[in-house]
């Protein structure tokens, strides 16, 4: 892996001789596809069997009380019934972006993943053995990096916020001026804002510990070195693009797995007519079914649903582990370039 970055400027040099970006992730994906699920397979079992552990001990805490089922692909639960605000019945929605389930499974094989895909570029003989050994090698940067983004990315907000909310809440609670609503909207507002800006610009913090063997701290400032200006924006419209995408397929599969699961499971009728009424074109649109029940739904219901939703989610996370890899290796030879002159 030592000489990787030469072989990566060697190739950016002259860009009109590559296939484009979709090409390349096509063939990525097409030359390691068996690798790619052997390596993901140990984090499918985690993830699926994490999301049922939550399942069984939320029931186990609260074995009475609503639960939501969402082809948005969220199970969420228990409410008390005297509790809930949650109208019962189908409620559509509109959503953009990924569930923690996906972000779980994708923060965990991003880096194996990124091995495969630079190993097989440069002729070495990857198995699954060897990807594990030198992910596991860099366990410590890794960990550092996704440290320092969450203290940065919610640590920093969710403080900040929360003394700002004790301070505002009994004024907010005691009048329901617009002034103070403002503000609440405000500080939402500029946090969704700061925390997009420093996840696009650090995005590219994986590459910079599995390829150029970084340290946490380095890689990220490596990350913010390639990830400039115009280059932000272009990441920015490359992101928003895989999450629509990612948001359409889970809501259409989980849609069509929750339709099958009716025909078992009575609680889901309404959301099976639901989905095969006129108002199923709204999937394609970012749009998303749910509906509140009474009662725990059963284990299998459940452990269904987390597989498509898991499957979904590793389907997709090859994908952007390659989209990141190249938009990496691109941006190392544009820097090496501008350097040099």
């Amino acid at each position: 892996m030592q000489n990787v970055l030469e072989n990566t400027a060697d190739a950016v040099e002259v860009p009109e001789q590559h296939p484009g970006l979709v090409s390349r992730m096509f063939r990525d994906y097409r030359n390691n596809f068996g690798l790619f699920w052997q390596v993901m397979l140990p984090l499918i079992i985690v993830n699926l069997l994490f999301n049922i552990g939550i399942f069984l001990f939320a029931k186990s805490m609260s074995p009475e009380g609503q639960w939501t089922i969402s082809t948005g692909g969220s199970i969420a639960g228990p409410i008390s019934s005297s509790e809930s605000v949650e109208p019962t019945g189908v409620v559509w929605g509109t959503r953009l972006g990924f569930s923690f389930t996906s972000i779980n499974l994708l923060w965990l094989a991003m880096c194996p993943l990124i091995f495969v895909i630079v190993g097989h570029r440069n002729g070495m003989d990857t198995t699954f053995k060897t990807v594990w050994q030198q992910t596991l090698r860099k366990t410590v940067p890794i960990l550092g990096a996704t440290f320092l983004i969450g203290i940065v990315v919610l640590g920093v907000p969710v403080i900040f916020g929360f003394f700002a909310f004790e301070f505002l809440f009994l004024e907010l609670a005691q009048s329901n001026a617009p002034p103070f609503i403002f503000v609440f909207g405000g500080m939402i507002a500029a946090w969704s804002v700061i925390s997009m800006y420093f996840v696009v610009k650090w995005s590219l913090y994986n590459q910079g510990i599995m390829i150029e063997n970084l340290s946490a701290v380095r890689a990220l400032r490596r990350s913010s070195e390639l990830v400039r200006s115009r280059t932000w924006w272009r990441l920015l419209g490359i992101y928003l693009l895989l999450s629509l995408v990612y948001t359409v397929l889970t809501s259409v599969l989980l849609g069509l797995t929750i339709a099958f699961l009716s025909f078992v499971v009575p609680e889901l009728i309404p959301l099976r007519e639901a989905l095969l009424s006129s108002r199923l074109i709204g999937l394609l649109f970012f749009g998303y079914a749910k509906i509140t029940v009474e009662g725990a739904p059963m284990l299998w219901t459940v452990a269904a649903i987390c597989s498509v939703q898991t499957l979904i989610s590793a389907a997709l996370t090859p994908i952007w582990a390659s989209l990141t890899t190249h938009l990496y290796t691109e941006q190392v030879g544009e820097h090496t370039q501008q350097v040099s002159v």
